[in-house]
């Protein structure tokens, strides 16, 4: 469970920004929240919105980030497998085909000339099994800069391990850890993790585990893993999709004599009470994504996973983009502790019907050419006013109120005049 992510010198953003999922105390759906006691909620969900190239995606991009630069070494040395026995074959490939492409090193902020010299920053604070861990990384080009690794142990924090350039402190359980061999490249929590079973750093390396970033521009992969997990959970996926109003009653999977895909097939049931089959290829874009989202994300809430995903809403109906939340923010479905953090430009669910203040975010351009992330709870109108729960917040969108205008302040005559 993801409590906050703070990132600084990162593509578009030159400044420390920070997505937060700690629940402000305002009194909207207080029943959706993941209840750390009778005061305390974490946010099921974060939405950000905001004109394109305003740096919506720059946010899920650096947390996926951080999670290849620890991820990546223990993949390379076919180690994943044997660390962690929950996945399944699909799962290891669908994790190495994400982890295949790293741009960290040329990540920065590029719209000055002081940027390349200063590190990229990112720092997390996480959940597992009641654990609390912030982890600290800091990189510039290729040189590990920081990289510290923090647990909250009865109210008091303990410094699991800290590194920076004059050297490395490790804290009594890691004291068998040899670092003599270590390749200074790599993140000093991947390196532990590769060589050492010690419990405090394989509850951090689940944490990332957990993390899926959901990718529909490699529609190949995405049929193979959704196709293991219809398979495991069939009655439940076509009882969701029933729920919003699509018609499909099953789906059936063709295989070829080498375990290969053939054909999937949806099973209709008509209004008529007829029963009819279309091939997975025939239905519209936004059917075909549901039944490849509705898998991954059954079987990411029942394992307790952050789910991250670029526009959420692309080829999705409004209201069928409203039950995907409600699969996060209704507590008798995420009964544990998923999160979903998605962009979108979708106006329609940007609603006080929809989602706590603390839930919708922001992310803009400023007058310094620099990305700016802040949350609507948090913002202040002119005059200083916040903006109340009985606004039309789609509405002051569009108009400009929140700081994060989509559209062009003036229009550009088009017309070629002879």
């Amino acid at each position: 469970m993801i409590y906050e992510f703070t990132f600084e010198n990162y593509r578009s953003y030159k400044h420390e920004a920070s997505i937060d999922f700690t629940a402000k105390p305002i009194n909207e759906f207080e029943d959706t929240l993941i209840r750390l006691n009778e005061r305390e909620g974490i946010l099921p969900v974060c939405a950000i919105y905001g004109p394109n190239g305003g740096g919506k995606s720059s946010v899920i991009m650096a947390i996926d980030e951080l999670r290849r630069i620890v991820l990546q070494p223990l993949l390379q040395l076919a180690f994943m497998k044997k660390k962690n026995e929950e996945l399944g074959e699909a799962s290891i490939e669908q994790l190495s085909e994400s982890l295949k492409d790293i741009h960290t090193y040329s990540s920065y902020y590029k719209w000055d000339n002081e940027s390349i010299n200063n590190p990229t920053k990112y720092s997390i604070l996480f959940e597992v099994d009641d654990c609390k861990y912030r982890y600290e990384f800091e990189i510039n080009q290729e040189e590990i800069l920081v990289e510290n690794l923090y647990m909250e142990n009865a109210g008091e924090i303990e410094a699991i391990f800290e590194r920076d350039e004059e050297g490395v402190y490790l804290c009594e359980q890691l004291e068998s850890v040899d670092l003599e061999n270590m390749n200074e490249s790599l993140p000093l929590l991947s390196y532990i993790s590769m060589f050492k079973n010690i419990n405090v750093v394989d509850r951090v390396i689940r944490f990332f585990l957990q993390i899926k970033v959901l990718n529909y521009d490699k529609p190949n992969l995405d049929r193979r893993i959704f196709v293991e997990q219809i398979e495991n959970d069939k009655s439940r996926v076509c009882n969701v999709l029933q729920s919003m109003g699509i018609d499909i009653c099953d789906i059936k999977v063709e295989y070829n004599d080498d375990g290969s895909i053939e054909e999937i097939y949806t099973i209709h049931l008509l209004s008529s009470g007829e029963i009819k089959t279309l091939r997975l290829s025939e239905e519209s874009s936004g059917t075909k994504k549901i039944i490849s989202i509705i898998p991954i994300l059954l079987n990411g809430i029942d394992r307790n996973c952050l789910f991250l995903i670029d526009e959420l809403d692309a080829k999705l109906h409004p209201l069928l983009l409203r039950k995907i939340i409600e699969l996060f923010s209704n507590r008798s479905i995420n009964k544990g502790t998923s999160q979903l953090l998605f962009t979108s430009h979708d106006l329609t669910t940007m609603s006080k019907d929809v989602f706590r203040r603390d839930e919708i975010w922001f992310s803009a351009i400023n007058a310094y050419d620099e990305s700016v992330l802040y949350s609507l709870v948090d913002f202040r109108k002119e005059g200083g006013s916040k903006p109340r729960n009985d606004e039309n917040y789609s509405k002051q969108y569009l108009e400009g109120r929140y700081g994060a205008d989509p559209y062009f302040k003036k229009l550009v005559n088009w017309e070629v005049v002879d």
